[in-house]
């Protein structure tokens, strides 16, 4: 017989919280990004995609970029980053969607959707995974605000101002 149980390392639980919250900041970016990409205000870009999903929210991406930009660098660029974003999400799914469960007299586990055990991250694990999805969020403002992609959306309202 398995309980539903909380481990009680609060350790494991801060850095546990520390990767939902981590990951929440990168979908907030990715938001900010549709905005960038579809030349919208934060409000109007937060209001279309209020209750959509990272997954959601990637796909949207590549569809914009590839309208937006086009074939080229600055394309193959941000799909890279998306990809990465998606690499680390599921990461982060495989703890949090995962039941924290424990058999009696056992050690705690996660068992998946399809049945799977598998065992707790550690500390570490949990969090180097929230300093990747930071590094990840960081670099994609960053390109969004003044790196390559802004760069790119620059040119391209050039060209249409000049057609």
């Amino acid at each position: 017989m398995i309980f539903f149980n909380i481990p009680q390392n609060k350790d494991l639980l801060a850095a546990f919280g520390e990767v939902a919250l981590r990951h929440e900041h990168m979908n907030y970016i990715l938001k900010m990004t549709i905005k960038s990409l579809a030349d919208i205000t934060i409000e109007e870009a937060l209001a279309a995609t209020k209750y959509e999903s990272s997954r959601q929210l990637r796909e949207r991406i590549k569809k914009l970029a590839k309208q937006k930009l086009g074939e080229g660098s600055p394309l193959l660029k941000i799909q890279a980053i998306i990809n990465n974003c998606e690499q680390l999400t599921n990461k982060r799914n495989e703890f949090v969607h995962g039941i924290w469960v424990r058999k009696l007299d056992d050690d705690y586990y996660i068992r998946d959707a399809f049945g799977n055990n598998r065992s707790l991250p550690t500390v570490q694990e949990l969090t180097e995974l929230a300093k990747e999805i930071k590094k990840l969020t960081n670099k994609l403002n960053s390109e969004r605000l003044e790196g390559f992609l802004h760069q790119a959306l620059s040119e391209r309202k050039m060209l249409d101002k000049k057609a």
